[in-house]
């Protein structure tokens, strides 16, 4: 074991003799200040607050600046510091003691950023201000400065400014300002920093530059004021000082230390060859740092404090050792003996603010360049157009352009630093501070002084006493401000006068008490130096710095030591000027004996520098004058880009509108050309007199396609519907023989293809057909029609535009039709003047041409609302027209209207009898009584069988007393419709005149009309009860209602109805309109008021404050369509609880009411936005910086508005998201859903690409964090997996088998049941139609029973969709041999009404669209009542509520079935038929009276055909429910299932919960469905 340790021991000399001379291992001075103090770590941070030896006097104690009542700092300036300069130091200062001073600042002071946001304070330019240059008024921008935001919220805890360096001269100027800067100006090879041209040898340090920035460190790069513009940040070159450009003689030193660690890495690479380069690097910057700590302490502070005599060193200032000696007296506030972590290094505000800038009275306008033979040289000006030579380089002239003086003449800078003599030790700063300071590009121009003051209220510094009195000085009055006198050669009288200028602009106060700072310190100024109260601010600041450093080079304490006594007086022997000569070729005989001042120097300076005078030097003028203020727009570049993008998106909307208009045009091009294919299969099976052709009716309706007839017999064109449906007719018999003319206008242009007939008296016909060729096929066999009739025509070319805008439309017929019966009513009731509106004003004038309207047959049977070709239109027409011209005029209609306003029943009995005896015999045969039923049953789109029509009329002739075969005279008519029982019932019966002016006057007219409506509605109950209590104990009746009488009770109706029929939607859009509008007032005030310190506001003003709560509402609002758009979840929670509170199935006009809310807060955000966006792009780009820390730019590139809008994530985003939502909208019109669906469905489906750009929109942080995540996360993760839902959902691809147009728009659609397909009445589909969109489905309740083997659905056509499938199953579009477009079917969804079974009573009550789903369970129910399974159910009532049997005629055909096959009679049917409640006129009330008899006689309705018995009016719930306890006494529990619109469940929740409280009542349970 010991010959193995002696082993190892051998092998580790060698290993130890080729380590060398290892580095010393030190604690290196941290780069960011941090843990120099052990005990108290942050002290001397970056970032650590300045300190305060005075108490802050914050205007309002907390962050407002101080001095409001002090004077404006302009005026302090010219009175305290403006005065003739160019007088040189009476103490020989120089140059490089001056500007040495400068980058002392830069390494242990940076408080020059403005605080974020930026606060304003700036300075008013008093008005004989050379700054205004003829501007009424200017200011100059002063930014506060940055502050610890931990700071500034009481008076306990008032704002503190910050220094953003490290108050330790540690190296900061040298190095940077943290690691990653040194490490990006290293070289990483010698230990040295990087130099431009690499010397590896390191033969040429005295002529090496540092790298170019390349890397674009972030050095201030401000314009340079000379010229005006910005520059590239790269051109720096790469050195420690981040304001080290900031002029030539700045950058000086820069250079001079950069070749100076250098020179220290090479000597010790030199003497420690094995030493890696970390290891040089780390112990040269320690010996530099040590080397710049010895100069600023031991040569430069004495210097700069106190100057007696210059030529006696020991009159300088004695700063005290760094090691006290105990004997040595001393102040109290400087007693410091060596390090103290008790000692805080930081930053005062005294010092930051005042104390320090003393150097600006004692800079120079410029510097002399000296080369080696004491040669001044000339330097070539660019300040001007016409560039000359001058001796000097002028200093307001050099701010941020020094590379161009420092790179060819370092040497002749360094030179003319130490010979050019320093301005006089004074209060007077010179012009290139006082008025040409640089500044930004809106102001370049700046007065450091005013600058000075501003700086010291912005921090909250108290008065010029107070202060004294903090730093251990006396208060003094303004005599005792400086008492050295002119005499005693320590000032000059100028002070004292400045002096006295100032005490008058504070108010000849009695003492300076509000006297600020700088101003008071500077006037303490003597040619010695700084007064008592700047220098001692200055030396407790330097002191501190030095004693509270524990890595300070002259620190022996073993615990924390840097150096030995050896290199510490290597240290202390070592000066500036050895520095100098060693790093630059400048030789020893070239400088004076101490480079701080200018005695000795071996080559003075030809003369002082005196600042625009025009000097001159041999010919040559000694320095040039300063370029003037400049002011710039930041706007500008931007004024071309802002207006053009605000223009172009405002196009888009009409634009897209454009594209919307011509994809319509382009599709009814492609339907007409559809048209031409089909045209031929139609030809080939219409008749010679009949013309499938397109009509145009007018703007408002468009087109149709109709069937033309030429009726030769009748003398008639008919116009019809494809099915055959009367829509008008032309009556040529009025003009047939006579002169008038018929007038063809025929279209010129475009396809040739339109033809309007203009006949006289009636609405023009406009047709368009295929082509021309088609048209004039028409023309011809209309031209023989006419010939046949001997009526003459006229033909005229136009084109299309001008015949549709010529046109005799039907519009502009109705608007004259409208002013004829407002004024027939008027005619009409003179005799109840008193109860009508007369204040129509008409016009002579119109009042003829009213006057001479002649109402054709069409027009008058559309004022009844009854179709022209009915025999009661045709009699009544014959009847009326008295003059037998073929139209009715105005007194004729008067005088039928007068006896349906005023006649008892006995005059409407005889017209209605004169009607049918048209042959005027005084009696009426059975054929003409039949006929007559006939007619009234035809207006009611009602057919009776010939033998139910035969019964009716002999139980009417038996009413009548009269026998079957005889003739009927008027005396039996009035027995059979004016008899006791129904005399009052016709006597208040009028005509419904279907114009909108009538329905005015009927207004007028509510009291006579509530007399009918009751008289009505009594007769009918005491008939149906009397026929009801013969069968049954039920009670059906009809629940009375009373109607306002006047237009304002009738609108307070009309609301209290809306709001009783949409309660819910209203809560919840209430609701959800309150939660938007907090979440627009939260965001609102939050950017007014919390979140003040973002700045934005302060730009934008409270523009932002919009913009931002409109942005946070369409998060929200886009969020929320997500949710409406989830339609499995609807459909889910449809069918639950859920139901009875929130109306599912309002979830699509939710979507468009909260679309709509989107809609507004996106056009105030875009809008607001080009607000806020002027307002930035007019600000510093600086500033921009400062608001959007996440857009980067370089320093020479402004943020111009198109930078904004385009380069940024957020602006493009935003500009996509506004086309987005432009083309969405657009296509999202009803228009368009209605003739564009595929175009609309296909651009709503760019919701995902708007949710994408809107996540995107907000992750440009451009104003704050993003918060959409906030909102759309729960709504989206919702909707991925409702989406995944449909996909994963049997969704069946089903082939259509037959498509049927029923009446009253309602599309029948059968197709083949899957085997799978297993569901329950009452259960729904949807589909999605292939031609209209695969992906858009539509929910629709099956009418085919479980039990059948096909699936049906009835579709009504009442929006675009419904609509537009209803075109797609025309068989009129279908191609011969083409089938129908298949579905996709998917469901089935929902429960039904599935319970009806386990009462043994149940009472299904459907309303409008919700008596759909009782299609299928009354079918089932039939089904099941022939089963052999018993179930407990024994009777069904079922209750129908419609306006009008015609808008579910095919549900007729399903009651008939289940009335057919219910032998068991298990199902009783009631039919409330609404419409008639309101519309109780002359052919309601004799189809009444003939329904009456009919229902005695047939068991049936006479409208419907069906047993179920037909009420007009609206059933009486209560009544109905109460009577069915009689009926069924034994049943102790009956269900009530209701499916329909709110108003009609509600309604019967309430007859179920009023009966529930009726004692011996059996218990009813409702179940209710809204639809």
């Amino acid at each position: 074991m010991t010959s193995y340790r002696i082993f190892l021991f051998l092998l580790s000399l060698p290993l130890a003799a080729c380590q060398g001379d290892p580095p010393p291992e030190h604690e290196l001075p941290p780069f960011d200040g941090w843990f120099n103090n052990l005990v108290h770590p942050d002290w001397g941070g970056i970032d650590g607050q300045l300190l305060r030896r005075s108490v802050p006097k914050y205007a309002d104690g907390v962050y407002h600046p101080s001095g409001a009542d002090r004077p404006n700092p302009f005026e302090l300036s010219k009175a305290a510091h403006h005065g003739e300069a160019g007088f040189g130091s009476k103490r020989s200062r120089n140059a490089l003691l001056v500007f040495f001073g400068q980058q002392i600042v830069e390494e242990i002071l940076d408080s020059q950023r403005p605080g974020c946001p930026i606060e304003y304070f700036n300075i008013p330019v008093p008005p004989d201000h050379p700054y205004l240059q003829g501007k009424e008024s200017l200011e100059m921008p002063f930014p506060r400065t940055r502050y610890d935001s931990r700071t500034g919220y009481s008076p306990n805890n008032p704002r503190q400014q910050l220094n953003e360096i490290t108050p330790y001269i540690d190296g900061t100027l040298m190095y940077g300002p943290g690691k990653a800067w040194t490490d990006a100006i290293r070289e990483f090879k010698g230990g040295r920093l990087k130099a431009k041209v690499p010397d590896p040898e390191r033969k040429k340090i005295n002529e090496s530059f540092p790298a170019d920035n390349d890397i674009r460190l972030p050095f201030a790069n401000p314009p340079a004021p000379r010229d005006h513009f910005l520059r590239p940040v790269n051109r720096f070159w790469r050195i420690g000082n981040p304001r080290g450009f900031e002029n030539p003689f700045l950058l000086t030193f820069g250079v001079l230390f950069f070749r100076w660690h250098n020179y220290v890495a090479k000597e010790l690479e030199t003497e420690h060859p094995n030493w890696n380069d970390e290891a040089l690097f780390n112990e040269a910057r320690r010996l530099v740092i040590a080397y710049h700590q010895k100069i600023i302490m031991r040569d430069w502070l004495p210097r700069w404090l106190q100057i007696i005599d210059p030529a006696d060193s020991n009159t300088f200032f004695k700063v005290p050792n760094y090691y006290r000696n105990p004997s040595e007296p001393c102040e109290e506030q400087f007693c410091f003996n060596g390090y103290s972590s008790e000692i805080h290094p930081g930053i005062t505000q005294e010092f930051q603010t005042a104390a320090m800038r003393w150097g600006h009275t004692v800079v120079t306008p410029g510097i002399w360049t000296r080369a080696a033979n004491c040669q001044y040289e000339s330097n070539r000006t660019v300040s001007s157009p016409t560039s000359h030579k001058v001796h000097a380089i002028r200093l307001c002239n050099a701010y941020w352009v020094g590379q161009e003086t420092v790179d060819p003449h370092i040497d002749r800078l360094v030179r003319g630093m130490t010979s050019t003599i320093s301005e006089q030790e004074d209060h007077i700063l010179v012009p290139d501070l006082r008025e040409h300071l640089f500044g930004t590009l809106d102001f370049s121009r700046r007065d450091l002084a005013a600058l000075n003051i501003q700086r010291a209220r912005d921090h909250g510094l108290p008065g010029y006493n107070d202060i004294r009195q903090a730093y251990g000085l006396p208060r003094v009055d303004w005599n005792g401000i400086n008492n050295e006198t002119v005499n005693g050669g320590k000032i000059n009288k100028s002070l004292i006068d400045a002096i006295e200028r100032v005490r008058s602009l504070y108010g000849n106060s009695s003492a300076p008490d509000e006297l600020d700072l700088f101003v008071g310190g500077m006037l303490e100024t003597t040619f010695d130096g700084p007064g008592p109260l700047f220098r001692n601010i200055i030396l407790d600041q330097f002191l501190r710095i030095r004693h509270g450093d524990r890595f300070w080079y002259e620190n022996t304490d073993e615990r924390f030591r840097q150096f030995d006594d050896a290199t510490i007086d290597k240290i202390n022997n070592v000066t500036l000027r050895d520095i100098i000569l060693k790093v630059t070729k400048i030789k020893s005989d070239e400088l004076p004996s101490d480079v701080f001042l200018s005695f000795g120097d071996p080559c003075p300076q030809p003369v002082q520098l005196k600042a625009d005078s025009n000097q001159m030097v041999n010919s040559t003028i000694t320095i040039e004058n300063c370029t003037r203020l400049q002011h710039y727009d930041y706007f500008s570049g931007s004024e071309v880009s802002f207006p053009l993008t605000f223009v172009f998106l405002g196009l888009c909307v009409p634009a897209t509108i454009g594209i919307m208009l011509f994809l319509n045009k382009r599709k009814q091009k492609e339907i007409a050309e559809a048209r031409k294919r089909l045209a031929p299969k139609r030809q080939k099976t219409a008749d010679p007199n009949t013309f499938t052709v397109v009509e145009w009716v007018g703007p408002k309706n468009g087109e149709r396609t109709d069937k033309i007839v030429f009726d030769k017999e009748r003398k008639k064109i008919h116009v019809n519907d494809l099915r055959r449906k009367p829509l008008r007719m032309l009556d040529f018999r009025r003009i047939e023989g006579t002169a008038q003319k018929v007038h063809f206008r025929v279209s010129t242009d475009h396809e040739n293809n339109m033809l309007s007939v203009r006949l006289p008296g009636e609405i023009d016909l406009i047709l368009k057909f295929n082509d021309m060729e088609e048209r004039e096929g028409f023309i011809m066999a209309l031209e023989g029609f006419l010939r046949d009739l001997q009526i003459n025509r006229e033909k005229h070319q136009f084109t299309e535009k001008t015949i549709m805008d010529e046109a005799n439309t039907k519009e502009k017929r109705q608007e004259l039709l409208d002013t004829f019966f407002r004024v027939v009513c008027l005619q009409g009731f003179k005799h109840i003047r008193s109860n009508v509106d007369m204040g129509h004003n008409i016009q002579l004038e119109e009042l003829n041409k009213i006057r001479n309207i002649q109402l054709t047959r069409t027009e008058f049977s559309e004022a009844l609302g009854l179709k022209p070709t009915s025999v009661f239109v045709r009699n009544m027409f014959l009847m009326v027209d008295k003059d037998k011209n073929g139209f009715v005029g105005f007194e004729e209609f008067l005088d039928l209207f007068q006896i349906l306003a005023a006649g008892d029943a006995e005059e409407k009995a005889q017209m209605i009898f004169n009607m049918y005896d048209i042959k005027k015999q005084g009696h009426l045969t059975r054929q003409d009584f039949s006929k007559m039923l006939k007619s009234l049953l035809d207006l009611s789109d009602t057919s009776i069988d010939q033998k139910d029509l035969n019964n009716l009329i002999d139980t009417m002739y038996s009413s009548a007393g009269l026998s079957p075969a005889e003739k009927i005279g008027f005396e039996s008519f009035k027995k059979i419709f004016a008899s006791e029982e129904y005399g009052s019932t016709l006597q208040n019966a009028t005509l419904n005149i279907t114009s909108d002016a009538v329905g005015d006057m009927k207004q007028k007219k509510s009291a006579r009309f509530e007399q009918r409506r009751k008289t009505f509605i009594k007769s009918y109950r005491t008939l149906d009860r009397k026929a009801d209590n013969r069968k049954s104990k039920v009670r059906v009746t009809t629940k009375q209602k009373e109607y306002p009488q006047t237009k304002l009770r009738q609108k307070w109706f009309e609301f209290i109805s809306y709001v009783e029929n949409y309660r819910l939607q209203i809560f919840w859009v209430t609701l959800y309109s309150l939660v938007t509008v907090g979440i627009f007032v939260e965001r609102a005030y939050y950017y007014s008021v919390d979140r003040e310190h973002g700045g934005l506001r302060r730009i934008a003003g409270y523009g932002v404050t919009i913009t931002r709560g409109a942005a946070s509402v369409m998060m929200w609002a886009y969020s929320c369509l997500l949710v409406t758009m989830s339609r499995n979840t609807i459909t889910f929670l449809r069918e639950t609880f859920l139901h009875k509170f929130i109306p599912f199935d309002s979830a699509i006009a939710m979507h468009k009411f909260i679309a709509a809310l989107a809609l507004v807060f996106t056009v105030v955000h875009c809008v607001g936005h080009g607000i806020n966006l002027y307002h930035i792009t007019t600000q510093p780009s600086s500033d921009a910086n400062c608001y959007f820390r996440e857009y980067f730019r370089a320093t020479d590139v402004l943020a111009s508005f198109h930078y904004w809008a385009f380069q940024t994530i957020t602006g493009m985003t935003g500009i996509i998201l506004t086309l987005i939502v432009i083309v969405m909208y657009v296509f999202a019109m009803p228009f368009v859903r209605r003739n564009l669906f595929r175009a609309f469905w296909i651009t709503h489906s760019f919701y995902i690409l708007l949710y994408i750009f809107l996540i995107m929109h907000g992750l440009g942080r451009l104003v704050q964090n993003p918060l959409t995540h906030y909102y759309l996360l729960g709504p989206l993760v919702l909707f991925v997996l409702d989406k995944l839902f449909s996909l994963s959902r049997n969704q069946i691809l089903i082939e259509v088998k037959q498509a049927e147009l029923l009446p009253s728009e309602v599309t029948a659609l059968k197709f083949k049941r899957p085997l799978n397909f297993e569901y329950k009445s009452g259960q729904w589909v949807r589909i999605a139609c292939i031609k209209l969109g695969d992906s858009e489905y539509h929910p629709f309740t099956l009418t085919s029973a479980p039990h059948e083997d096909f699936l049906s659905l009835h579709i009504r056509a009442v929006g675009p969709w419904t609509t537009n499938l209803r075109r797609v199953y025309d068989a009129n579009q279908i191609e011969e041999g083409d089938k129908y477009p298949p579905l996709y079917v998917d469901g089935p969804f929902g429960e039904g009404h599935q319970d009806w079974y386990k009462y043994p009573v149940a009472v299904l009550v459907g309303g409008g669209i919700g008596v759909t789903p009782f299609a299928s369970i009354l079918k089932d129910i039939v089904y099941r009542s022939k089963s052999p399974v018993k179930f407990p159910c024994q009777k069904v009532y079922f209750i129908w509520v419609t306006r009008s049997q015609k808008q579910f005629e095919w549900l007729t055909d399903v009651i008939r079935e289940v009335e057919t096959n219910d032998t068991n009679n298990l199902v009783a049917t009631h039919i409330f038929i609404t419409q008639f409640q309101q519309k109780f006129d002359l052919r309601t009330t004799m189809l009444y009276i003939c329904e009456r008899h009919f229902q005695k006689i047939a068991g049936k309705s006479l409208f419907t055909g069906l047993e179920a018995k037909t009420h007009f009016g609206r059933p009486n719930f209560q009544d109905f429910l109460q009577s069915l306890k009689y009926e069924h006494p034994n049943v102790k529990q009956i269900g009530v299932f209701s499916c329909g619109p709110p108003p009609m469940t509600l309604q019967v929740e309430k007859a179920k919960t009023a009966v529930n409280k009726l004692e011996g009542f059996p218990t009813y349970s409702h179940h209710f469905e809204n639809f």
